[in-house]
């Protein structure tokens, strides 16, 4: 079986405009998200009454204190932007899970990580223009001493450029890398980069026939005997083991760590 990474492909176009699996999947997982928070804020009531509310109100706290902790005071209209960007990131490292040569996850195209990237490049100029005013916002540049603006204008404007792009490149790359290197490990185990879910439900089903259906035999057995028989239960679930340390740390574990460090230098760089 060959070896191949996830690409971005085109799978139809719409008045001349390529529409790539990743718009594809974006499209999804906005759809979700979005009847998700719909469901969530509607009946809210002054009274938490469902758990329902609890959860809406939670999340809304956690962030809240996160962005008020980097941030600073009063700045509550940044809540619904950064709950909407830790969804959708989270969201989308995360959708790797569901199979390698399956899903590439819309993280993983540079474009995703380097619109949300930008997105947050404009908000911090926006808000630094309107808490210092527009002059105050172009003397920042030039330095605090007049005999240092020829080399602190350059430095300010590279630094202000260099903010989305290594916002972009981190995610991009950890992602990028994680889907690299969890091919290469599919493919050392079972020759192929795809590993679908039935393959570890598969796993699980033929270990529980071997120890459990004919528990009573493998009593009855002799001690070398059980031993085979029990080596052989381990071995059948080693695809099972495989898919939970690959997608636990490639997947789930860099995908939350991706998604923190994400917001959190996005919240950085837009305090003022």
């Amino acid at each position: 079986m060959s070896v191949s990474i996830p690409e971005v492909t085109s799978g139809f176009s719409i008045f001349g405009f390529e529409i790539t699996n990743t718009m594809v999947w974006t499209w999804i997982i906005l759809g979700a998200l979005s009847v998700l928070f719909i469901w969530l804020g509607s009946g809210l009531k002054v009274k938490p009454e469902s758990k329902k509310q609890i959860v809406a109100e939670t999340i809304y706290g956690l962030v809240g204190n996160l962005v008020e902790s980097n941030i600073g005071p009063n700045t509550k209209a940044f809540i619904p932007y950064f709950t909407a960007l830790f969804a959708f990131i989270l969201t989308s490292n995360l959708s790797g899970v569901w199979g390698l040569g399956v899903i590439r996850p819309p993280t993983a195209d540079i474009a995703t990580p380097f619109a949300l990237a930008l997105m947050t490049c404009v908000i911090s100029q926006y808000y630094h223009i309107k808490m210092n005013g527009v002059k105050e916002y172009f003397k920042g540049f030039l330095g605090p001493v007049p005999f240092m603006t020829p080399i602190m204008l350059p430095m300010n404007i590279i630094s202000e450029i260099a903010n989305p792009i290594s916002l972009t490149l981190r995610m991009f790359g950890n992602l990028l890398g994680g889907l690299i290197i969890g091919t290469l490990i599919y493919s050392m185990l079972i020759g192929s980069n795809v590993m679908p879910i039935w393959i570890a439900i598969g796993s699980v089903v033929l270990c529980a026939v071997l120890l459990t259906k004919q528990y009573k035999k493998i009593k009855n057995l002799e001690k070398g005997k059980k031993k085979l028989v029990m080596g052989l239960g381990i071995l059948c679930c080693l695809p099972l083991f495989a898919m939970i340390f690959v997608h636990g740390y490639f997947d789930i574990f860099s995908g939350c760590l991706q998604t923190y460090i994400f917001c959190l230098l996005s919240m950085i760089f837009i305090s003022p």
